[in-house]
């Protein structure tokens, strides 16, 4: 990008504060909205804000094409400017040179809008590759113990890595099967309160999950407010060479090593290195195998942190197109039952 424009530094500081403290939205967020602004500001080569216009808005949108961006990622793009620029159209100095009519210029196409938000197929695995992958996983050490434990975890409650890593012994219930996830205390999506008690799909990663808990408490002697799934300890070797020695009573930093042991355990089978958000696909597509009418499917939903069961079956368990096919060319029309046909000639003789 070119030299920085400190008008726009300064009012790009002022938004951050709007976002955060007024908006109340998540720094995750932020960051996405200041790559958004940023992308903008490469194609303007850091022109003042003010000089903002239909025109420019059209051009923009041209460039986002031209760099081979998705639509997604063009939509999400164009949204944030939209509410940036609505915002900078309130605020001293700008409000006479920002028309309202020209934000609306940054508005996608109706295809474009609906190509973006269409549903994708996501690789998932199953949750016999799941226990695969676990069961060839080495258990010799706490570190070996620790990483098996955190799929198998993963796969009968679905947190999300963010809460992982955050999560302390004293959330999960042995006797009711419940993982607590305390926002207080708990790095949750949006903050929320979520009760997940363990999915019923699978005894084996069930099992392993209790008994890392047995090991932490037992033989490890971790207290409740000690970490899960705990950090690595480091020390050195007699060369002076770091190793790793054991867990420590500390909490990760991020979650970028919960990752590289979902993705060394499931290549070390030879399959698709799954991340810890598959595992989330995973249990959405379960729910049609397992659950049994509305008030099941909404338990499950509510498991997994949803407030809606369409969140969990558009967001997550969009069925395949290939399952898609077998499902309706294997419909046929089922004969009428007995007892309905009965009602229904009682209804017309009355």
């Amino acid at each position: 990008m070119s030299k920085r424009n400190p008008k726009n530094e300064r009012i790009k500081r002022q938004y951050r504060e709007f976002l955060k403290h007024a908006d109340g939205k998540a720094e995750t967020t932020i960051r996405q909205v200041e790559k958004a602004i940023q992308r903008y500001e490469v194609f303007t080569s850091s022109a003042d804000f003010a000089t903002f216009d239909q025109r420019r808005a059209r051009a923009f949108k041209s460039h986002l094409v031209e760099r081979g961006l998705s639509k997604a990622t063009m939509l999400s793009s164009a949204t944030a400017l939209k509410r940036f620029f609505g915002w900078l159209a309130h605020q001293p100095g700008y409000k006479s040179r920002i028309a309202f009519t020209d934000i609306e210029y940054l508005n996608l196409a109706d295809k474009d809008v609906r190509a973006a938000k269409a549903p994708t197929e996501r690789a998932y695995p199953t949750i016999e590759q799941v226990e695969h992958a676990i069961s060839r996983m080495p258990v010799r050490t706490d570190i070996e113990r620790r990483d098996q434990a955190l799929i198998a975890f993963t796969a009968i409650t679905g947190v999300r890595d963010g809460a992982l890593i955050s999560l302390r012994v004293k959330h999960v219930d042995l006797v009711r099967l419940r993982v607590l996830q305390n926002p207080k205390e708990v790095a949750t999506k949006a903050s929320k309160r979520i009760d997940t008690f363990f999915f019923p799909v699978s005894d084996i990663c069930e099992q392993i999950v209790l008994e890392w808990l047995r090991h932490l408490r037992e033989a490890l002697l971790f207290s409740d407010d000690d970490p899960l799934f705990p950090k690595t300890l480091m020390g050195q070797d007699a060369n002076d060479c770091f190793i790793a020695n054991g867990v420590c009573r500390e909490f990760w930093a991020s979650a970028a090593r919960v990752r590289e042991v979902f993705n060394t355990a499931f290549r070390n089978v030879d399959l698709p290195p799954f991340t810890p958000h598959c595992f989330r696909h995973m249990l959405a597509h379960l729910a049609y195998s397992h659950c049994s009418g509305p008030e099941s499917v909404k338990a499950w939903s509510q498991n997994l942190g949803h407030e809606s069961p369409l969140i969990t079956f558009t967001s997550y368990g969009t069925i395949a197109t290939d399952r898609q096919g077998e499902l309706v060319r294997s419909a046929r029309p089922k004969a009428p039952d007995a007892d309905i046909i009965a009602q229904i000639r009682s209804l017309v003789v009355h």
